[in-house]
């Protein structure tokens, strides 16, 4: 199972893409896994302003799927972004993709059971809702050199600088504990415990 959900997948997991949508201002009615008058008219208002967002660019096929899941203020921004990585990364022969956006807790969870509960390695140290990725708030990028994936930490410093340039946006090479180096997400809470309450207090 891949970890990297498209944004038909998010749309399966009812319950949870409600409450997506609540969370990021789209009133969807009351949250009870049923795809609703309510919960449609809120899709459709969020695919308008992702429809919106793309004034600012558009991308590779892989990145414009990954960034479909996030939510359209954080589109907006990360494609301001993705602008200037381009360049600079062009610049230097490399090319930037996202490489994921929006997880589900249920595919969080199927994630951190790999490993443990599960057949595979370990991939994550992170439950459902221990991930910035549940939220719609962020993504990850990868750097490539052709068909082959960077793993050098330099250009990800290089490009994801960039990302500081663009009021709104976090990277999570800045941060004081943990550097992520590959991590981009729009900037609304401090602590992922915080976006957490908020999301789960939705009723």
């Amino acid at each position: 199972m891949s970890n990297v959900m498209t944004f038909d997948e998010l749309r399966e997991d009812v319950t949870y893409w409600q409450r997506l949508l609540r969370f990021h201002g789209y009133p969807c009615g009351e949250i009870d896994g049923i795809r609703g008058k309510k919960t449609q008219h809120a899709e459709e208002l969020w695919l308008e302003d992702a429809q919106r967002e793309m004034v600012y660019g558009l991308f590779d096929g892989r990145t414009e799927s990954n960034l479909a899941t996030v939510c359209p203020k954080a589109q907006g921004l990360l494609r301001r972004w993705l602008n200037k990585a381009r360049l600079a990364a062009s610049a230097t022969g490399y090319e930037i993709k996202l490489i994921e956006g929006t997880r589900s807790y249920a595919r969080q969870n199927s994630l951190y059971a790999q490993g443990r509960t599960a057949k595979g390695a370990k991939v994550t140290n992170a439950r459902g809702g221990a991930s910035w990725h549940n939220f719609g708030l962020a993504v990850d990028f990868g750097v490539f050199r052709g068909n082959t994936y960077v793993q050098e930490d330099e250009p990800y410093k290089m490009l994801g600088q960039l990302a500081r340039t663009i009021p709104g946006l976090d990277w999570g090479g800045a941060w004081s504990g943990f550097k992520d180096y590959p991590h981009v997400q729009l900037k609304k809470y401090s602590k992922v415990a915080e976006a957490r309450e908020a999301f789960e207090a939705l009723k």
